[in-house]
């Protein structure tokens, strides 16, 4: 024969030491979150740029060079100023020098962004910054520094070189 326990209504107890603990490691990294936080704010009064130099040019305060290259690897069609393209050749090149200068009278804090693709051989990159050195030179202002940034464009579906 067998013989049936009756068990009764279940009771449901919670566990409270995992939540204690729980609750008393995240107090004790608040506290200590709290106190790095009190030590890392310094105050510091740093100086402000006198350079102009040292401020962002904005979009008025720039010209782009751009050397467009030619169908040949490594050649170039010309210097592109604005609207203008020059000839890669030294009549070309002195004409560029004579447009930048103009520019430069203008505005003597203008920047130069001279762009070419990696292909582009240094042989057409030179002429254009000596063109801008030139350019810089030739005003008459003591303001004038020749500040170029030459940025070099990946070709489109090009690897490796």
């Amino acid at each position: 024969m067998s013989s049936i326990h009756k068990r009764g209504n279940a009771e449901v107890n919670a566990n409270l030491t995992p939540m204690i603990d729980v609750t008393f490691l995240l107090i004790v990294f608040f506290v200590l979150v709290s106190q790095i936080v009190e030590v890392e704010s310094v105050s510091m009064d740093l100086p402000e740029p006198i350079d102009p130099m040292t401020q962002k040019a904005g979009e008025d305060q720039r010209a782009v060079i751009n050397i467009v290259p030619a169908l040949e690897r490594g050649r170039i069609e010309g210097y592109r100023l604005g609207t203008r393209l020059f000839p890669p050749g030294p009549d070309g090149i002195e004409a560029l020098t004579n447009q930048l200068q103009t520019l430069f009278e203008a505005n003597p804090t203008l920047a130069i962004n001279l762009r070419a693709d990696r292909i582009t051989h240094y042989q057409y990159v030179e002429p254009a910054l000596q063109a801008v050195t030139d350019a810089a030179s030739r005003v008459e202002s003591a303001d004038v520094k020749a500040r170029i940034n030459l940025v070099i464009i990946r070709p489109e579906g090009v690897v490796h070189d």
